[in-house]
């Protein structure tokens, strides 16, 4: 009997599972994430049912990203190159190191004398503060979404719908 089921489990599985995605990072294109181009973006997966998108996030050193935080869930990240922290806090990432930061969590990130680019994993908003902790901007999902179509399109690249998934 359990064989049946192990049977009747695998077969449910492989009707309803996502195809497999393979990404090679080199074809995707550095999307500029801000207005002055100090940060830079490849978008890897949108994931419009859970609002979670994961992308390499690059940026250039000796930068200060604005106060910000993460609304609607988790941020992990990955650090591959460089060195960044978030101001007030003990900690700074290096290479290899993995950053789990909660919902609502407010930083100011900044960057040390090389450039930096971490794999993050988000979900929710970012909410973007000025000097009086007012919220001032906001990006989500479809906002990033949007900045890679929009460059693709001004660029005339073909943008990859197989990484909405």
């Amino acid at each position: 009997m359990s064989s049946l089921i192990e049977e009747s489990v695998i077969k449910l599985a492989e009707k309803f599972q996502l195809a497999e995605r393979i990404v090679n990072i080199d074809d995707l294109p550095w999307i500029p994430f801000t207005d002055n181009q100090s940060c830079y973006f490849k978008p890897l997966r949108f994931d419009l049912n859970t609002g979670t998108w994961i992308y390499l996030f690059k940026i250039k050193s000796n930068q200060v990203l604005g106060k910000h935080r993460h609304t609607g869930g988790s941020v992990i990240g990955y650090n591959i190159q460089g060195k960044w922290r978030y101001e007030g806090r003990e900690w700074v990432a290096v290479p290899g190191t993995f950053v789990f930061e909660p919902p609502g969590d407010i930083h100011t990130l900044i960057t040390e004398d090389e450039e930096v680019i971490t794999l993050f994993i988000l979900s929710g908003s970012l909410q973007y503060f000025d000097e009086k902790n007012q919220v001032i901007g906001q990006d989500d999902i479809y906002t990033v979404l949007n900045k890679y179509r929009v460059y693709c399109e001004i660029q005339g690249i073909d943008a990859r719908d197989d990484l909405i998934y």
